[in-house]
């Protein structure tokens, strides 16, 4: 009888050893697993060179030539649903705190032409201001042509300072983060880069977003992918369900002969593409999204500091969106002594701007009480 309670308690301590060893190991994979998550989130794998790669495709605008010769291409093609967009609440109207209490990004969009070559400028360059007391958030448009002074190498446009960075070996991205700071008197937390032609392939990769044209717009650009050579952009006023290659062409036509009117309708994309990923059934489109931005983006960010970034911009209410172009208000244009068609900033204008950026429109609001130039202007017959 004592035989057999030792022999029951052995095998029951046996089976013991070998459930707690069991465990041991599914706890040592799951540590494994748990720091190899950590690893992944909080590493920073986006500091690359801002040099021009091997473009996968994107459109630059053509010179001038009939449009009888240019084949008519469909503006979305059947993949992308008709939408019209969801109206566009009202901002409400909250007084800018100083920026030393916000948090401001810098986006900029990488000028990258097709099959490699570009001077790889900065194409876009936004800061995006957030004010976590009043839950606003804030997008500032800064011209490309704008003449600033660049630390080290003397004054030059804004969209040269990459390039500047990348000459002298400097990290492209603070060097264009100080000058912004300097320019607009307020601190640059972090900064993010994309390829435009990454933005592209982004908007399909999300169905195609909505939009809403505030003036007609015809234009064309060079593109290898048609047979013709060229791709034809027109869009008629009011709402619009656009491509990605669509998308691209309105964000960078020379339609109105102002970087003013371009920036807005930059805005005016980004405002599309976050109403896209708030929508239902993002989360089937999430993984192709994430694909496109992975290897693609450059930013001084970790990837959970990136997805916090994104978690905060699309938690924003509606109506606490506030676009703000740097526009002819706050700039004189003139000519530098060896030719060059630039804008100046003034300081307290942009400072009196930007005091009132939480009292803004919406982003990509059509200037008040401006008039729409000819449709067709950009390619030279108005």
């Amino acid at each position: 009888m004592k035989q057999s309670a030792r022999s029951e308690l052995a095998r029951a301590l046996q089976s013991s050893g070998h459930m707690s060893r069991s465990r041991w190991l599914l706890l040592g994979v799951f540590l494994v697993m748990l720091g190899a998550l950590v690893r992944f989130f909080s590493a920073r794998p986006y500091h690359r060179p801002l040099t021009p790669p091997l473009a996968k495709t994107s459109v630059i605008a053509a010179p001038a030539a009939p449009l009888a010769s240019i084949a008519p291409v469909l503006i979305a093609p059947p993949s992308v649903p008709s939408a019209s967009a969801a109206p566009v609440p009202a901002p409400t109207l909250t007084s800018t705190p100083p920026f030393e209490y916000t948090d401001n990004f810098l986006l900029v969009g990488l000028d990258r032409r097709p099959f490699g070559g570009g001077a790889g400028l900065s194409d876009s360059i936004l800061v995006a201001v957030f004010d976590e007391p009043s839950g606003a958030l804030g997008l500032i448009s800064i011209p490309r042509d704008l003449w600033v002074e660049i630390p080290g190498h003397g004054e030059d446009r804004i969209n040269t300072v990459l390039n500047v960075a990348r000459r002298s070996n400097e990290d492209p991205l603070a060097l264009l983060g100080r000058v912004v700071e300097n320019t607009l008197g307020l601190p640059i937390a972090h900064a993010v880069a994309i390829d435009l032609g990454v933005f592209e392939r982004s908007v399909d990769a999300l169905g195609g977003i909505t939009v809403n044209v505030s003036c007609p717009i015809i234009d064309r650009f060079i593109d290898p992918r048609e047979p013709s050579g060229y791709r034809k952009l027109d869009l008629a006023a009011g709402s619009a369900r656009i491509d990605g290659v669509t998308a691209a062409m309105y964000a960078r036509s020379r339609h109105g002969r102002s970087d003013f009117s371009r920036a807005r309708r930059q805005q005016a994309i980004l405002l599309g593409m976050r109403r896209e990923l708030t929508s239902p059934g993002v989360l089937l489109k999430l993984p192709a999204l994430v694909n496109e931005f992975e290897d693609s983006i450059e930013s001084d960010m970790s990837r959970a500091e990136l997805l916090t970034l994104g978690r905060r911009v699309l938690a924003v209410d509606a109506q606490h969106l506030h676009g703000l172009v740097l526009g002819a208000e706050v700039v004189t244009a003139f000519q530098t002594s060896d030719g060059k068609a630039v804008l100046k900033p003034n300081p307290n204008a942009i400072q009196s701007a930007l005091s009132k950026l939480f009292s803004a429109p919406t982003p990509g609001a059509p200037e008040a009480g401006a008039v729409c130039p000819k449709a067709d202007i950009a390619l030279g017959s108005g």
